[in-house]
Order: C-alpha cells, then sequence, then structure tokens
C-alpha cells in the first residue's frame, strides 16, 4: 500500500525487493465471462439479498473475493503506482488492488482515497473486529482461530492486501511487491511478504453486518 503515496516511496521500494525465490502460490483460476458482464451480474445478484439474512450476504461476498477476483486479477503485475481498473491490463499497487476490486464489486467507497492512506484508515473505516499483533507467528495464530469462508484486510509495515479463510486454511490474496510479481494467492505460512513483516492489523469484512447491508441495499 502506499503508505504516504508522496513521503515513503523509497522506504517502500527498499521493502519490496525480493530476491528470485520461488512462492508457492494457490493454482490459478480461470473466468468465464468478460470483467465488464461479471460487474454487471454481482450487481444484479447482490441485489437479490437485500432481504435476506447476513450470512447469505456475506457467504456470496466470500466466494467473490475467494473465487472471482482472484480468478480475474491474478498475474496482473504490482508496480507501485499502479492503479488500472481492468485485471491483467496496466499494473495494479497493493492498496489499490483492494479499493478498486471492492469498488468493482459496487461497494461505494473513497477508492482513491482509501488506497493512498495508511492501511490503518482503510481497515478501520471498512471492517470490524480490528485486532494487532507483532510477528507472523501471532498473526498465524490468531487466524487459526477465525472462522472459515471469511474475508479480512491485512494492514503490514508497508504492504496491504485480503486475507481469505476456507476450510483448508488461511490464504494472502494481493498483489505482491516480491520481484513484481502481482496478484497471487498464497498460504499464509508460505508467505514471504507476511513472514518478512513485524507489524501487522486486520479487520473483518465479511463480519461488517453495516457494511454488507449498505452494499445489498445499494448504499
Amino acid at each position: 500500500m502506499k503508505t504516504t503515496f508522496l513521503l515513503l516511496p523509497i522506504l517502500l521500494i527498499l521493502a519490496c525487493r525480493g530476491d528470485n525465490n520461488k512462492q508457492t502460490t494457490q493454482a490459478p483460476q480461470h473466468p468465464t465471462i468478460e470483467y465488464s458482464a461479471f460487474k454487471d451480474s454481482v450487481a444484479t445478484h447482490k441485489a437479490t439479498l437485500k432481504n435476506k439474512p447476513h450470512t447469505e450476504a456475506a457467504s456470496y461476498f466470500f466466494n467473490l473475493i475467494n473465487n472471482d477476483i482472484y480468478a480475474y486479477w491474478q498475474g496482473t503485475p504490482w508496480a507501485f503506482y499502479g492503479m488500472t481498473r481492468n485485471p491483467k491490463e496496466g499494473e495494479i499497487a497493493c492498496g489499490y488492488f483492494v479499493t478498486n476490486t471492492l469498488s468493482d464489486l459496487g461497494f461505494k467507497i473513497e477508492r482513491i482515497k482509501l488506497a493512498q492512506a495508511v492501511s490503518a484508515t482503510m481497515i478501520k473505516k471498512l471492517c470490524v473486529d480490528v485486532h494487532s499483533c507483532n510477528g507472523i507467528t501471532n498473526f498465524a495464530a490468531y487466524m487459526e482461530k477465525q472462522p472459515v469462508n471469511s474475508v479480512y484486510i491485512v494492514g503490514l509495515d508497508f504492504h496491504t492486501g485480503y486475507i481469505v479463510k476456507d476450510a483448508t486454511g488461511s490464504y494472502f490474496l494481493h498483489s505482491n511487491y516480491i520481484n513484481n510479481q502481482g496478484v497471487i494467492k498464497e498460504r499464509i505460512t508460505e508467505s514471504r511478504a507476511l513472514a518478512n513483516n513485524k507489524f501487522f492489523m486486520m479487520g473483518s469484512l465479511t463480519a461488517n453486518k453495516k457494511l454488507l447491508k449498505d452494499w445489498v441495499g445499494g448504499k
């Protein structure tokens, strides 16, 4: 994330330098329709959830992030100033990956402002059950206790992205700065971006009832 869009580029560039070791990532998925049609389908379907229980909206949102967003965006290259609105066209910074995709799904958020702010600002604005800790061991232990089929935003020292948890474990879905790898989805225990980090802040999107109620209601 552009932690302080103008004041910290040198620090982030230093943090973004990695070696050539490959990371283990989840196998790519393949979308079946064009991205514009996908966004239209989301707008149509989420409207049908307006009077449904929160659990249905949360489940639908989880599947969108865990499956569809990854399917469309995987492999889109990272760049410090990347802000493409089209997957696999141009480049995407970590903060913009989160806010652009939420905007594409129909969330009415301050997309640019949140992408350029420190990750704590985005997390406190969009998430509930905000938690912070030091070190990957404590972070992994915290995620182990969280419910399955849930989506979080995690803020790191100089980076941000989604954490998605399903029945097989917790994954980091993010635009990876290491080797300019771009959008990947990897187990949190196998992520060098997480392993190299000291401070973690995370908050739940799926548990935010007001956020999802406003989303399905078109607010």
